[in-house]
């Protein structure tokens, strides 16, 4: 009997909106870079959301101003 593996492909998370200007992260689990247009990164060094980092804020959109 032979076993067939199918490997389920997801596509990455969406993290540039816009044409806002976009700057490159660095993945400290998946050791890659991923883009993002976020005017509100702090820190350039961090797990990318499909890795389990957050999902950066886009601009127009921020909770903190009750925007979704």
């Amino acid at each position: 009997m032979t076993t067939r593996m199918e490997a389920i492909v997801t596509a990455p998370t969406k993290t540039v909106y816009g044409d806002r200007p976009s700057h490159k992260h660095k993945c400290l689990v998946g050791l890659h870079d991923w883009e993002c247009n976020s005017p509100y990164c702090e820190v350039l060094e961090i797990e990318c959301p499909d890795h389990g980092g957050p999902v950066p804020f886009v601009q127009g959109r921020e909770p903190w101003r009750g925007r979704n």
